[in-house]
């Protein structure tokens, strides 16, 4: 019969391996076009979830943690912090972008993947973002987005502060004279 596999236990201290920063940053990496794919399915049927912003943090610190392969570093949670932002951002972005793509489409008689390159669909898809009855969605986008990661970043963050030291230790009794007791 087969034996469970054992884990490795995680070092810490000055036996733990150098965290790799470049190469955490690169997996983590990894969640940028997933959630931007993700948000573009649930907004074209009309949702703007939370959930997407949770899985883009949580998959962003994982795959993180996995890839530099140390300890957790404030840097790693800067990284993490940023890559899930600049995926929210870009997936609201994007979500404008699905919904223009069929007017344009049957306006231009261009295919979606011409759309995509064309840099005139790109021009009215931002003039469409600053738009101001689009505020509403704006505001619900960055709520929901907040609501979902925000668990996610402060537990990054929260990884990162070093250890409480433990009880502290009593000074010792002097004697009269100054000195420490005799046992």
């Amino acid at each position: 019969m087969p034996q469970p596999a054992r884990q490795q236990p995680v070092l810490t201290g000055p036996d733990a391996p150098p965290e790799n920063v470049q190469r955490g940053v690169a997996l983590a990496l990894i969640t940028l076009p997933a959630g931007i794919l993700l948000w573009d399915v649930l907004w074209s049927f009309g949702f703007v979830a939370s959930i997407v912003a949770f899985g883009i943090a949580w998959g962003a610190m994982r795959l993180y943690r996995i890839g530099s392969n140390g300890p957790f570093s404030r840097t790693g949670a800067i990284a993490v912090l940023v890559i899930t932002v600049v995926t929210l951002v870009l997936a609201y972005i994007s979500g404008f972008a699905v919904d223009l793509m069929p007017s344009y489409v049957e306006v231009t008689g261009h295919s979606v993947i011409d759309g995509l390159v064309d840099g005139n669909f790109w021009a009215q898809a931002l003039s469409h973002l600053g738009d101001s009855r689009n505020i509403p969605s704006l505001v619900l986008a960055i709520a929901f987005g907040a609501l979902g990661c925000v668990r996610i970043l402060i537990g990054a963050f929260r990884s990162t502060r070093p250890a409480a030291a433990g009880p502290a230790q009593p000074a010792p009794r002097l004697t009269q004279d100054g000195d420490e007791p005799k046992a």
